[in-house]
Parts: C-alpha cells; structure tokens; sequence
C-alpha cells in the first residue's frame, strides 16, 4: 500500500489553511466538518487574521504550527494558493487537498502550473484543486466542506464531479449502499484515478472501487491500475456524446475523447462500464453482498408470468442465458406446483405463491449445476405475501453459506407499493440487492457475471 496515501487518510495532525469564523466561509465547514465526525486527531486552524476559530489556537502560518503535520486543507482564494503551497513544502507536510477553484477548470494553466513548480522536488501529496475533498466514513473522518456523512461500507467511489460526488453520498444512503471512503479528484494535478485504485486495491476496508469520470490523463496507468486490482472495478465515463463532451470540457476542463476507446480500455483492463451512477450503486450492492457467477446461466423465479417475460428479455439483451431446466431440477418444482402450471424457466410459481414453493424452488435452482444466478421476483397482486416472499430468500441466503455447491448469487426483483417497503429494507440490511426493475436487476446480474469471468482471466494467467 502506498505509504503516503495511508497517511493522506489517516493523518495524526490536520491543519485547514483558510479556517475562519464566518459560518459563510468553506474554510469554517471545513474546519467544522473534521471536528464534527470526532475523529482522533490534533487540528490547527490557520488564519493570519484570528487568535481562534471554534476554541482552538490559531496559527498565522503552517510554519508557525510546532510539530509535524499530516494533512493540510487549502481553502484560500486561488491567487495566493502556490505561495500557500511554498509554505507546505517548507513545513515537510505529508499531504494536502487544495478545495480553492479557479485553476485548469476554467483555463488559468498557470497557476496550476505554478504550484506543480512550487511543489517540485517534494513528496508532498496534493488533491485537488477544485476538490470537495474527501470523507474516509472506516474512521469515521471528514476531510471536506460539504455537510453531510455516508454510512460505513465497502464501497470506495472516486468521483470527478464535487457535486456529482456530494449527492452520491446521501443517494447511497438512501439505497443502503455503505461507503468505505468517497473522494473527490478534482483537476487531478497530482492524485490521479490510478494512484487512487492502487490504494483501494490494497485497502482491508474495501470490497468494491466505483468511479465517476469526464477525462482521462494518463490512460495507460489507468489501464494498468484496473488490470492490477483484484476487486471490481465500476466505471460511470461521461460524455459519450458529442454535447455531453461539450459540457464535459466547460465543467472540470477535461477533454472527453472517444467513447469508443474508453468503452474499449475499460473492457480490456477488467473494468465493468455503468451507465449512470444509480446504475453504479446497483452493482456495487450485489458485488459487495453476493458470490461471483461462474457463467451466465440464470434461472428466474416469479409469481408472475408478466415480470418473468420482462427479465427473459433483459437477460438476453445483455448476454445472459435462460437455460431450460434439467429433469431433476423439473421433477423437484413440479411437485409443489399447481396441477394447470408445468415448470419452465422462468418458473411460474403462480399468484398465489407464498413462502413453501418460493423456498423449494430457489433451493432446487441453488442446486441445480446447470444454474448460475438466481432472481427472486414478486409482484403484489393482492394474493401473494410478500413477507413470506422475503422470508424465503432470507432463509436460501443463510443456507448458501453452510453449502458450497449453493455459492450462487442471488437478487431480488420487486413490483408493489408501501407495503413492500419495509421487506425491502430488510433484504438491503442483510446484504440481498433487491431491485424495483427488471433491468435494473439483470445489469446488476450481468456485473456478477463480468466479475466471475474477470476472476477467471486471472487464475487462468
């Protein structure tokens, strides 16, 4: 693991160059947010104007600190940041996060040409500039200006975007989608996407590593970060059109490139591609909670023949196999079934389907090895439970545990109202994606697939 990154996010001593007492001012959040989330550490505000900010000692300078500091804040008008930056290299900080805009994302190279300058020669570690910052919720420490923290996890996103990146905080939450730690790259001047997967590749809290990208600076050692990873990787690459690499180039300054070629690099590295981060977010859940697929073999399962129509569909479009069921597999469902339904694939369990034959046949698919995912649907058609719906795939989810020819993922897919809600919740505490889509569903099964091949390739080399 590379060693300054580990101290990048987790330092011992915080300073925020900038921290000030108007409540207007993002050097005051900043300061705010770090003593808000209680984490252990010493924090020094720097503030030439203050004698303190929020009960702490304040310093005219970083030099003035005594002591060695870890992390530095920046949050100054742009203009004086490399004379800020001069003064981190002289103090020997480890690291800094430059949160002041007004650099490369709106055509001033100079003056980030000017800190690269400055800082030449140095090992300090910079983010930024034009960064939330980050929020590392393992230890519960928020190193960032915006309000707000994600519930503790092990997904990893690197975002582009601040905006994009603050929202996708409280959007997990809402998707019960827990965070290891979320950062904003910002201009990239020195912290790159890929020095930010070779980190999280190695990082104990980390099972999942999400990005949100416009541009790409150094294409190769994204590539070769991806390769070397040996978690999934999720891709959300902006700007596929023309006036979305038009946008893509006004907002963050990065130049879009051919989707083509991002489609195709990230494919060869070993990435999977979302189209949207609430795409991101639904397979991040299932890679986090679920076993690989070993193939691309699903078996559905449904009280509905509707919703299993809907699901064949979308497995096809995306490379997916409805296998028909062995004979043993067969005899096993059609005991339980009504005399009028015969089992297929989708199983049609009828709509009256409740806990008994929503167990004995996702049992029967668990071990069936001509199977290699299941989805559970349920639609709430007034004669279905859908407790006893969700209290099936509980039960099937802790015997998959106890057996290891039952090491299928299994996913969710729900139609109903309020009174799914509650079960839905339940299933996302216990770690089983459920989802309100049938696509929605089946790319979050492909994302299994992808990574069961990726694994693959790998033992294979």
């Amino acid at each position: 693991m590379k060693q300054e990154l580990k101290t990048f996010f987790k330092p011992k001593t915080i300073a925020v160059i900038g921290a000030s007492n108007n409540i207007t001012k993002i050097g005051n959040a900043a300061l705010k947010n770090i003593l808000v989330s209680d984490y252990e550490c010493k924090v020094h505000p720097i503030n030439p104007r203050e004698k303190y900010i929020m009960g702490l000692k304040c310093y005219k300078k970083i030099t003035d600190v005594p002591g060695e500091i870890d992390l530095a804040l920046i949050a100054v008008p742009a203009k004086i940041v490399p004379e800020i930056i001069s003064d981190c290299v002289q103090k020997n900080v480890h690291g800094v996060i430059i949160i002041s805009s007004g650099f490369s994302e709106v055509g001033n190279y100079e003056l980030e040409n000017e800190i690269k300058k400055r800082a030449k020669g140095s090992k300090m570690r910079m983010l930024g500039p034009n960064t939330m910052g980050y929020k590392n919720a393992s230890v519960n420490l928020d190193a960032s200006f915006a309000f707000g923290m994600p519930r503790k996890g092990n997904l990893a996103l690197i975002s582009q975007s601040g905006a994009l990146g603050m929202g996708m905080i409280y959007l997990a939450n809402n998707e019960f989608v827990g965070l290891s730690k979320i950062i904003g790259v910002g201009n990239k001047m020195d912290i790159d996407d890929d020095d930010l997967i070779d980190y999280f590749s190695q990082d104990p809290e980390t099972k999942v590593i999400g990005l949100y990208i416009e541009g790409i600076k150094n294409g190769r050692g994204f590539m070769n970060s991806i390769k070397a990873c040996d978690k999934p990787v999720l891709v959300v690459k902006a700007g596929r059109s023309k006036a979305g690499a038009r946008a893509t180039a006004s907002h963050t300054g990065s130049m879009a490139g051919s989707d083509e070629i991002y489609e195709a690099a990230i494919k060869q590295a070993g990435g999977i591609r979302c189209r949207d981060v609430v795409e991101l977010f639904d397979m991040a859940r299932a890679l986090a909670g679920q076993p690989p697929a070993q193939g691309n073999r699903v078996g559905i399962i449904t009280n509905g023949g509707g919703l299993g129509i809907l699901l064949t569909d979308a497995c096809e479009a995306n490379g997916l196999s409805i296998p028909k069921l062995s004979e043993k597999t067969y005899k096993k469902i059609d005991k339980i079934l009504p005399d009028l339904i015969k089992p297929n694939n989708p199983v049609d369990l009828s709509a009256d389907a409740g806990f008994y034959r929503y167990e004995v046949c996702t049992r029967a698919l668990l071990e069936d090895p001509n199977i290699d995912g299941i989805i559970v649907a349920s639609v709430h058609g007034g004669y279905a439970r859908p407790r006893e719906y969700t209290g099936a795939i509980l039960k099937m989810v802790r015997e998959r545990k106890l057996h290891e020819e039952y090491k299928k993922p299994i996913l969710g897919f729900w139609v109903g109202g309020k009174e799914f809600e509650d079960l839905v919740l339940d299933l996302k505490v216990a770690g089983v994606p459920i989802y309100p889509s049938s696509w929605r569903t089946v790319r979050a099964m492909l994302s299994l697939y992808l990574e069961g091949e990726r694994i693959k390739r790998e033992k294979n080399n």
